[in-house]
């Protein structure tokens, strides 16, 4: 497997971090400029390389405490592609474990150990069309959530903070 810049053991540590910290700033150069911004949240992609990013508003990434402005973006979650997965290439860093993009479910689960929670499966009734099923793993204080395409094989990876709306409640 192929080296990347977003090597999961890099960009845990960026994750909560504000769009205004040098170390974000320095890892993503003048992509920074480039962030689209909708609402409270904003989104960096990196299609050739498998990964696009997600920023969120302050009071969603880090505990009200630490909230100093809550318009500024922080570095919330990536998803990490299978090749072809939404038009983008596949991701080429090393996952966990040596579990890969593309692994059924057992052997994702044989590499990982049991999930601490899954979900996904149905339908959603709006826009009918199914609910990819998915596992989830807590690794240090993030999430690692994996999604299954519809033969059960992973083809979505996404490194996630804990949400703090939902952790307040």
């Amino acid at each position: 497997m192929n080296t990347s810049r977003f090597d999961i053991a890099e960009i845990v540590k960026l994750l909560r971090r504000s769009e205004n910290d040098q170390e974000v700033r320095n890892f993503f150069g003048q992509a920074m400029s480039s962030i689209e911004r909708d609402e409270y949240y904003g989104s960096l992609e990196f299609k050739s390389e498998g990964v696009d990013v997600v920023f969120k508003e302050a009071p969603w990434v880090v505990p009200p405490a630490e909230v100093a402005d809550p318009r500024v973006l922080h570095v919330s979650a990536f998803h990490l592609h299978r090749e072809g997965h939404e038009g983008y290439s596949g991701y080429s860093g090393q996952l966990p474990n040596d579990v890969a993009l593309g692994d059924t479910e057992a052997e994702l689960i044989g590499k990982m150990g049991q999930p601490a929670v899954t979900g996904g499966s149905g339908m959603i009734p709006v826009l009918n069309r199914p609910i990819p099923r998915w596992l989830r793993y807590s690794i240090g204080d993030a999430n690692l959530h994996f999604q299954l395409d519809a033969n059960g094989r992973i083809e979505l990876v996404t490194l996630s903070t804990l949400d703090t709306q939902a952790k307040q409640k």
